[in-house]
């Protein structure tokens, strides 16, 4: 039998195991946001080099954990895409009409593939949270 081998994390292995215990860490929906019984994240990629990746779709409910980082959907890329903050603010909106954002975020993540040019990924998301508040 072959004796295992060490060898060191990559940048995107350790980056995605610090978002993995970020998201262990975080609060709870209900304790973070408590009058919110649903939220909606959309996702929509485009203006990337390549194929672009299919549209994903994230429902988070009190039970979920307020976490809003999602990962690159390029498999090679070590970027992620935060919406914390856009959730955070509509999260304080209190008038039914405004009860969705919508925005527009650059990954700034590198492919490993490309790592000796030192290219970034430039893959952008058309992003859209919807609330649905607790009665």
């Amino acid at each position: 039998m072959k004796p295992a081998t060490r060898r060191t994390p990559n940048t995107g292995e350790l980056r995605r195991a610090g978002r993995q215990a970020d998201r262990m860490h975080a609060p709870m929906m209900r304790d973070r946001y408590a009058a919110i019984a649903r939220l909606q994240v959309d996702l929509s990629f485009g203006a990337g080099a390549g194929p672009v990746p299919s549209p994903q779709s994230h429902s988070f409910y009190p039970p979920a954990r307020a976490f809003f980082r999602f990962p690159c959907p390029y498999s090679e890329c070590d970027g992620e895409f935060d919406l914390s903050a856009g959730v955070d603010k509509l999260a304080t909106v209190r008038q039914p009409a405004l009860r969705t954002a919508s925005g527009r975020l650059e990954c700034g993540g590198m492919h490993y593939r490309e790592r000796a040019n030192a290219s970034s990924c430039q893959l952008a998301v058309s992003w859209r949270v919807a609330i649905v508040q607790s009665e």
